[in-house]
């Protein structure tokens, strides 16, 4: 193993019974939902985010923070964690997980958090860090970073699979973990055991354990004094997998969360009734079409459930792969780079990714969330989209120009200047990278034949736009505060 950050932070000892009585766990070791045993931090940084020495917060937001008051800060938890099985069958996720054992771990966590407690709303997401790309990534900070600031949320992000930390060993994203990105600061982290442990079975036992220290109240709790008492676990794509199995197994055990956002994806068995907990899953057309609305993972909307599709939308969507560093949206894009360099460009097949503004679906989805959690007030049932044949691929309904039916209908579709679906391939791969292509969806600009077909000038069509937006705020798939965006645009474009 690496050495350990030669930088001396602040160190506190915190122990691992923030939410359940001292006596039930001992300094060193973690019960099932406890807090981690120790948390260090915040660990300092020597150099701006982008310098080559790589002595900051991985993937260190470009987000204005200061000006938002709001601060970033990065701390080490270690503690023992219980190890459950990262891949049960249908049949298991019906019940209980059944530990198989315990492990040490030691990691991080990122917390973006107002500076003054008093601006804190009580409320925290647990981002669990997607590290489909071989690297930890802040998916859930990229699509709602915006609206958590606007309302005074915690978010936390969670390292908890090895991938992210210890790094890959193989394939076109090996070497890519915190150990590689910078091994004196982040050398000392390791949640494999040793090399011991390498299916992510320690990775749910985490988790819990960092709700448990958000809620925390402890005098050596560095969240404490934020007050949070609503925690929601999020998380997209195959980290939505990993919450479906958190959720239908793991959760019932303790409840340590208190609501579910699962985006882009989840378990092989939907969310399940006897949890109790609520939960919204939001899905994007490139998500149907690809097979999230086979009859397995269609389940009805009930008294925890809500399931929201987009439109249009694509499981990558264009504002993330934007090459702008100072854009904290680009996740998959100008941060991206900005942390590893530039690679080759992906070569799909059709032009993409999708331009549909989804984060403005997920916002409002974090607003229904919470609403429904801590007000009792339900959100609303959206329409799904129209599937002609489930598949995968499914074959989906669609107008003249191209377009989905059905789903949730923002702007960028239901009044629309060009094509965006949720098709797509790589056309080669001779970058391997390329075969994340099927994630990325299509957009072509319409021709002015189109365009004049569907709009008498730019009055009407921004008119139609400014139409659209109302109803959706109304429905309450787009927050009001949200509504600027798609009309702001519609002045600046003509058809």
């Amino acid at each position: 193993m690496s050495p350990r950050l030669s930088l001396i932070p602040l160190a506190m000892a915190v122990v691992a019974g923030l939410a359940v009585s001292p006596a039930s766990a001992s300094p060193g070791t973690a019960a099932p939902a406890a807090g981690p045993a120790k948390i260090t931090g915040p660990v300092r940084s020597t150099a701006r985010p982008g310098d080559p020495s790589h002595d900051y917060v991985f993937y260190s937001t470009p987000y204005d923070l200061k000006k938002a008051g709001y601060e970033e800060q990065e701390f080490f938890i270690s503690g023992t964690a219980t190890r459950y099985d990262p891949n049960p069958t249908a049949d298991q996720q019906k019940q209980p997980a059944t530990a198989i054992g315990t492990m040490p771990y030691t990691t991080r966590i990122v917390v973006r958090r107002p500076v003054r407690p008093a601006r804190s709303a009580g409320v925290a997401v647990v981002d669990w860090q997607n590290v489909t790309a071989g690297h930890d990534i802040d998916t859930e900070w990229g699509t709602s970073g915006d609206y958590f600031v606007r309302h005074g949320w915690t978010w936390i992000g969670a390292s908890v699979q090895r991938v992210g930390v210890n790094g890959a060993t193989t394939g076109a994203t090996a070497g890519l973990g915190l150990w590689q990105w910078n091994p004196r600061r982040y050398g000392s982290l390791d949640v494999t055991d040793n090399g011991a442990v390498l299916d992510d079975s320690q990775s749910f036992d985490i988790y819990s354990q960092i709700a448990s220290l958000a809620k925390g109240r402890g005098g050596r709790n560095p969240l404490a004094d934020l007050g949070i008492s609503r925690v929601y676990a999020a998380g997209a794509s195959q980290s939505g997998r990993f919450l479906g199995v958190y959720y239908n197994t793991v959760q019932p055990l303790r409840h340590v969360y208190d609501g579910f956002l699962f985006a882009l994806s989840d378990s092989s068995l939907p969310p399940r009734d006897g949890v109790g907990t609520k939960a919204i899953r939001v899905f994007t057309e490139n998500d149907i079409y690809r097979g999230s609305g086979v009859p397995s993972q269609t389940v009805p909307d009930g008294p925890t459930l809500r399931t929201w599709e987009i439109a249009g939308a694509s499981h990558v969507p264009a504002y993330s792969t934007g090459t702008d560093a100072s854009d904290f949206r680009t996740t998959l894009g100008g941060i991206q780079t900005r942390e590893y360099g530039a690679v080759p460009p992906v070569d799909c097949t059709n032009p993409g990714p999708s331009q549909v503004t989804s984060w403005a679906a997920f916002h409002a989805a974090y607003d229904a969330l919470d609403e429904w959690v801590h007000q009792g007030i339900a959100p609303r049932t959206a329409q799904p989209l129209a599937i002609i044949d489930p598949g995968p691929p499914a074959n989906l309904a669609r107008d003249a120009n191209g377009i989905a039916l059905g789903g949730i209908r923002l702007p960028d579709v239901e009044v629309p200047v060009g094509l965006n679906d949720g098709i797509n391939s790589p056309a080669s791969v001779d970058n391997p990278l390329s075969s994340f292509c099927v994630l990325y969806g299509t957009h072509r600009e319409f021709t002015k034949a189109q365009l004049d077909g569907l709009y008498r000038g730019d009055r009407d069509y921004r008119r139609q736009v400014a139409d659209d937006v109302r109803r959706l705020e109304g429905q309450e798939f787009l927050l009001p505060e949200d509504g600027h965006v798609f009309t702001d645009a519609a002045r600046h474009r003509h058809v």
